[in-house]
Formats: C-alpha cells, sequence, structure tokens
C-alpha cells in the first residue's frame, strides 16, 4: 500500500511559521530606525523651509521682520521682544515635526532669540541649529552664514552639544562631504 499526502504536515507548517516570525521580528527595528531617521531629516528641512518661509515673507512685504525657533517650531516672536519698527515674520509657524512623532527631537542651538530679515530677504543674524534624535546615531545640523544669511543642512559631525554648550558650525558638515 502507498499513502500520497496532499499537503503539508503539521511540523513543516509549524516550522515554516516560526521562520517567518523570526524573520518578520528581524524586520521591525530596522524600519522603526528607518522611520527615526526620516523624522530626522525631515525635521531640518522642515528647520530650513521655515527660514525660507521668513525670507519669502519679508520679500512679499517689502518690509523687514523677525522670527523665533522654539524647542518645537519657528514661531511669530512676541512683541515685546521685537525692536519698535520691526514686526513678526506673517505666516512662518511651522513644526519640526509631524504630530505622530515617533520620538522627541532635540534642539541645540546657538542662533539668538529673535533672527531678523532684510525687506530683500537676506537673514541678518547666523549660528548653528543641530538636531538629534535618542534612537539616531548622527544628529543633523543647519547652519546660518554670515554676511548673507546662506543656510545649508549637513550632518554633525559629534555627539550633540550638552545644555549650555554651542553647537559649532565647523562640525556640520555637508552630505556630499560624508564619508
Amino acid at each position: 500500500m502507498r499513502h500520497s499526502s496532499a499537503g503539508f504536515s503539521l511540523v513543516e507548517l509549524m516550522v515554516t511559521v516560526a521562520v517567518a516570525g523570526i524573520i518578520a521580528c528581524l524586520a521591525v527595528p530596522n524600519s522603526t530606525s528607518d522611520r527615526d531617521q526620516l523624522q530626522l531629516d525631515a525635521a531640518a528641512r522642515r528647520l530650513q523651509l521655515g527660514l525660507e518661509r521668513a525670507r519669502l515673507a519679508a520679500r512679499r512685504d517689502q518690509q523687514a521682520c523677525g522670527i523665533t525657533l522654539g524647542r518645537e517650531a519657528w514661531l511669530e516672536p512676541e512683541h515685546q521682544n521685537l525692536p519698535a519698527a520691526l514686526p513678526p515674520c506673517s505666516g512662518i509657524g511651522l513644526s519640526l515635526q509631524e504630530a505622530f512623532e515617533q520620538g522627541q527631537i532635540q534642539v541645540h542651538t546657538n542662533l539668538p532669540e529673535l533672527i531678523r530679515v532684510s525687506a530683500n530677504g537676506l537673514l541678518l543674524d547666523g549660528g548653528t541649529t543641530v538636531l538629534s534624535h535618542e534612537r539616531v546615531a548622527q544628529s543633523r545640523c543647519l547652519v546660518v552664514s554670515m554676511p548673507l544669511g546662506v543656510s545649508r543642512i549637513g550632518t554633525y559631525q559629534a555627539d550633540p552639544p550638552v545644555m549650555g554648550e554651542p553647537p559649532l558650525s565647523s562640525l556640520c558638515r555637508p552630505r556630499a562631504q560624508e564619508s
């Protein structure tokens, strides 16, 4: 007598399910770290976008204006922090993170509390801002260089600054120079 099997045995199915489960578990941490890295990259782009919005607002209104970088967003500065002739840049409110955050992004900056933008869109104040995430090894950075207020995004080549320590623009390398 011959017995023919028309399907899989219970042992074969259990082994297949176990292997698929192990592969799925290995893929989950990588997707989380990728998502954290994307979140950090997006925050750096939003940081630069906030500056561009302020520059466009000043050019559009043909009037100098000011902006402030808060811990989580670009903000219109409080009126008491503005010089008498300098209004806040309008329409620049921009959060650095999406509402469905995966982890808090830390902002380390030596930008002045009030960043001034000239009527022709030039940034009159400069500095360096480092964005870090607890689960991402490398931090992103933005440097606003003087005298023209040109900004660039890069990767910070050191640990994020500790509280009270200013970030250094020399440690912010553009992505093209990364190795």
